[in-house]
């Protein structure tokens, strides 16, 4: 087993592999695994935490974070009910300190919009 292992990380190290896991990458039956991937609960929390620590956001315990997002139906600087979406003054946004990357509160976009530094 230990053998098999090891070739498999050579291989995926080397060239051909890289040439290989490309190629895959780019094919329809990747990008529709993908697609159907994004679309589940697991798919949607991995992609939010992924943009989180994109915009540097920093966190001990993403898990309790992303929940307590999640489970966040009220601003908590004006009281307006947020709803889920791209779109709207009322929708939900993560609050965090731009110089330490520490998270706030969670907010709608116009208190979030407010509220930066």
């Amino acid at each position: 087993m230990r053998d098999r292992k090891e070739y498999f990380q050579k291989y995926y190290q080397s060239e051909k592999g890289k040439e290989t896991r490309q190629k895959y990458r780019q094919s329809e039956k990747c990008k529709e695994s993908d697609k159907r991937y994004n679309q589940t609960e697991a798919g949607k929390k991995s992609f939010r935490i992924y943009a989180w620590k994109q915009r540097k956001v920093i966190c001990d315990d993403w898990d309790a974070l992303y929940e307590y997002y999640i489970n966040c139906w009220e601003c908590e600087n004006c009281g307006v009910e947020l709803v889920e979406g791209r779109f709207g003054n009322n929708r939900r946004c993560l609050d965090h300190c731009h110089k330490t990357g520490l998270f706030r509160n969670v907010l709608c976009h116009y208190c979030n919009i407010l509220r930066r530094e």
